[in-house]
């Protein structure tokens, strides 16, 4: 997801969208109001002051998250500088809980950054790396290492874990593995038609 992506998924959300811009000058007095305001106010007039305020405040939080360069990572690649060796993206893979929703091919086109399909060549300690046979979405790769974090009642698909020379189909979303049926064994059932629909 791009910084526009997300640009535009907050204007389509924002409530105020059709509501006419407030004038920079207009903006400028009721902050200098709500900074200077003192307890001479009347009784109800701080309760008009703390929602606009709150407001403000939220929109720049806001707003500074969005233009922030960190505000949508890639996935971390191991070839900055384009080297003639195969690139490698990291990942990691936690898990949840309590039990999950259906997966919804929507849902998966929505969330996911990346997705690839793949199989295991090497598992080492927690690391699984497997090598990249297609890219869904997201940069190319050769390699994905995925660093395994804990034991959960839903993990992947399949065994719940990854196991050397199967084959997988697997989606994350800023450098973590979407599980809850989105990722997982390649032949688990409906996993390649969710991933056919979504991408």
């Amino acid at each position: 997801m791009t910084d526009e992506d997300l640009r535009m998924r907050l204007q389509r959300a924002d409530p105020a969208t059709s509501l006419p811009s407030l004038a920079p000058a207009s903006v400028e007095r009721l902050l200098g109001e709500t900074m200077t305001t003192t307890e001479s106010a009347t009784r109800h007039g701080w309760r008009r002051l703390v929602p606009a305020a709150a407001v403000l405040v939220l929109l720049t939080i806001g707003l500074g998250y969005l233009f922030s360069p960190s505000a949508n990572p890639a996935p971390k690649s191991a070839d900055p500088g384009g080297s003639s060796s195969p690139t490698v993206t990291d990942l990691t893979l936690g898990g949840a809980a309590a039990k999950c929703r259906e997966p919804q091919a929507a849902q998966l086109a929505d969330a996911a950054d990346f997705a690839f399909a793949g199989s295991v060549t090497t598992i080492s300690g927690n690391v699984v790396t497997l090598r990249v046979e297609h890219v869904y979405r997201g940069a190319p790769t050769a390699e994905v290492r995925v660093a395994q974090q804990g034991e959960y009642s839903e993990s992947i698909l399949g065994s719940g874990v990854f196991e050397i020379d199967k084959n997988y189909l697997v989606s994350s979303s800023e450098g973590s593995v979407l599980i809850c049926g989105y990722s997982g064994e390649a032949d688990s059932p409906g996993l390649q038609q969710l991933y056919d629909h979504a991408f």
